[in-house]
């Protein structure tokens, strides 16, 4: 088995042969690919601390792979869903995960609200959307308990009323003070700007065990 590390080599010459054919990254992105290589491995050390070595994750808006490749690389006995609307870099991450052998990803072409048939104990996105309405466009896929986890500006604070109203649960239900007895927070600053930010919800009703 192809050590993280090599993986991690091989996956950025890919990035750096393809970036401007396929619109991956912009020459300042691409210089600073090692920051946001070590960006990536903090969201897998996230999940594995919080979800374990097998969970299984669902990457929205996967764009080049940051951090869904990465993600697969350093945790090979998870599984992870890449979600990219986008055509170009859907078949950037079509090519990567076939040349890197990550057997343990999936690329999914089209909106995560139109993926079904998974049940996510992980959600992760890099600059999708705020927290709240990124659960709110995953909410059918939650397994029971979920974490979300997110890249945050240094600028950006929200609620957990907010994100626990994104999951259908009202500010003032017995349901929702329930729920935020059961949340945990976790916020782990980055090397260079923000931090990484990983909320842990109940379940969304799909993926609940049937009675």
């Amino acid at each position: 088995m192809t050590e993280p590390t090599q993986l991690l080599e091989q996956y950025a010459a890919l990035l750096t042969r393809y970036h401007k054919t396929l619109d991956l990254l912009s020459d300042a992105g691409l210089a600073d690919l090692p920051r946001h290589l070590d960006d990536a491995l903090g969201y897998a050390q996230i999940i594995e601390d919080r979800a374990g070595p097998t969970p299984v994750i669902v990457d929205v808006g996967s764009g080049a792979g940051l951090p869904g490749i990465v993600i697969a690389a350093a945790l090979p006995n998870a599984t992870v869903h890449l979600v990219e609307r986008r055509r170009r870099r859907t078949a950037f991450l079509e090519l990567a995960t076939s040349a890197l052998g990550l057997s343990n990803a999936h690329v999914h072409g089209g909106d995560v609200q139109e993926l079904d048939g998974v049940c996510a104990d992980v959600i992760t996105a890099q600059a999708v959307a705020d927290l709240a309405t990124l659960v709110q466009l995953t909410r059918h896929l939650h397994r029971d308990p979920c974490w979300v986890v997110s890249r945050r500006g240094d600028e950006q604070r929200e609620a957990l009323t907010d994100i626990l109203a994104a999951a259908g649960l009202p500010p003032t239900s017995t349901a929702a003070e329930d729920a935020a007895a059961q949340a945990e927070v976790l916020v782990r600053a980055l090397e260079g700007r923000g931090s990484l930010v990983a909320v842990r919800l109940p379940g969304g009703s799909a993926c609940l065990p049937s009675a």
